[in-house]
């Protein structure tokens, strides 16, 4: 077959979560891109799960058409499988898919189950290695020194998970990557070379996430947002997960209290996740009620606010960053970002100034950084225009819906 490309492309998006349904990085990444795909002619369905049964099972939004599987089914192996299936037989029946475009590992395997897609060309979109997420979420990584009891035990899981990831990889034609940090654990993963591996960076609405116009403005913000303007405000937005760094964060916290009273400050730490019940303990027991506020999930509306108002943002990221989304909406803000040099952070940190990044990712290096940062304000603070300009030239959502657009071309031209 050879493909037009002056026609329609039909792109079929596999994700197992996808924003505004749910909250989380990746789940963004796929929502922005699938919306401009459609937004530059192209036919966008998507197969997703309910993370609520409030969800709707179909719907089209910003052109999107979106196929969500119940809620209870996400949660077993073989009702997703079937549901997925289900899917992708109503799709294919009216008519043959262009690009399949794989976000998340699992729903791609299952969906590989189904041979009518075998010959459709498929697009990997390696966000993280689901394996390598899956050791640090179980706790089995060095730094928690497990006894052989719990190797064992999560062994076939974690077999398993890495099985579905590389049948995914080996069937993919080609692989979409955030940052040379990714492409760098990808072939370390996948050591193949015979299929190209793509920089395309994420991107972050500029117009959505920019700097106050005036102090004024940030002190009435402040004030709308009862937060106090006599101390800098630390903003974190994460999702409250073990390799986000949070614990450590605040141990760093606790020990400017410990070692410099007298400095003032509050730290505005924004999501929801499985280790909050950890971080409200560690806040009383190390005496930080006055200084952390956990703020659970922010809306979209507020999101932009909340950068508006802070002083600086900090990336505490203790284990794999593959970009950073939050990084580029803090930069986009005109917010400095100080941030752990894991992952891909070093690269977008380090591209407009070093001193942005902390020494390494312990709770002592974070410690030191802060507290050269509350001494000495101006000179992180005079680098949140440099964040901005860096954002914005560099990190485009439509940029990055064109450049894929463009690779998919490709792969339908060959199919």
């Amino acid at each position: 077959m050879v493909f037009d490309q002056a026609k329609q492309l039909k792109i079929l998006s596999l994700q197992y979560y996808s924003y505004p349904d749910a909250v989380g990085g990746a789940w963004r990444v796929s929502y922005e891109l699938n919306r401009r795909f459609v937004e530059r002619g192209d036919q966008v369905a998507l197969i997703t799960c309910k993370p609520s049964d409030e969800l709707a099972d179909a719907q089209k939004l910003e052109g999107v058409r979106i196929f969500r599987i119940p809620k209870t089914s996400a949660k077993s192996l073989f009702a997703l499988r079937a549901g997925i299936a289900e899917q992708l037989e109503g799709l294919l029946q009216e008519g043959p898919i262009d690009v399949i475009h794989v976000h998340n590992p699992l729903v791609g395997f299952l969906a590989l189950t189904c041979p009518a897609i075998w010959k459709v060309p498929m697009a990997y979109h390696f966000h993280s290695s689901w394996f390598d997420e899956e050791i640090i979420n179980r706790q089995l990584t060095k730094q928690h020194a497990p006894v052989w009891l719990d190797w064992l035990k999560a062994a076939p899981a974690l077999l398993a998970v890495r099985f579905m990831e590389w049948v995914c990889l080996s069937h993919s034609r080609l692989f979409l990557v955030l940052s040379e940090y990714s492409k760098r654990r990808l072939r370390r993963y996948f050591p193949f070379h015979d299929r190209p591996a793509r920089v395309v960076s994420s991107g972050v609405d500029a117009e959505e996430f920019h700097p106050p116009q005036s102090a004024e403005q940030k002190s009435a913000l402040r004030r709308k947002l009862n937060l106090p303007e006599d101390r800098p405000i630390l903003l974190t937005v994460r999702r409250l997960h073990h390799r986000m760094g949070l614990e450590n964060w605040l141990r760093a916290l606790s020990q400017v209290c410990e070692q410099e009273p007298d400095k003032t400050f509050l730290a505005l730490i924004a999501g929801e996740g499985p280790v909050r019940e950890t971080l409200e303990r560690r806040i009383v027991e190390w005496r930080l009620q006055d200084k952390v506020r956990l703020m659970g999930l922010l809306s979209r509306e507020e999101l932009p606010l909340y950068y508006q108002a802070a002083d600086v943002f900090v990336l505490p990221t203790e284990r794999i960053e593959g970009f950073g989304l939050v990084t580029a909406e803090a930069m986009a803000s005109g917010l400095p970002v100080l941030g752990t040099p894991v992952g891909a952070t070093r690269e977008l940190l380090g591209a407009v100034d070093d001193r942005l990044l902390f020494r390494d990712a312990s709770a002592e290096a974070m410690r030191d950084g802060l507290l050269q940062f509350l001494n000495d304000p101006q000179t992180i603070l005079d680098l949140g225009p440099l964040c901005r300009q860096r954002a914005v030239a560099e990190f485009s959502w439509d940029a990055a819906a064109e450049k894929i657009q463009s690779h998919f071309y490709e792969l339908a031209k060959r199919t």
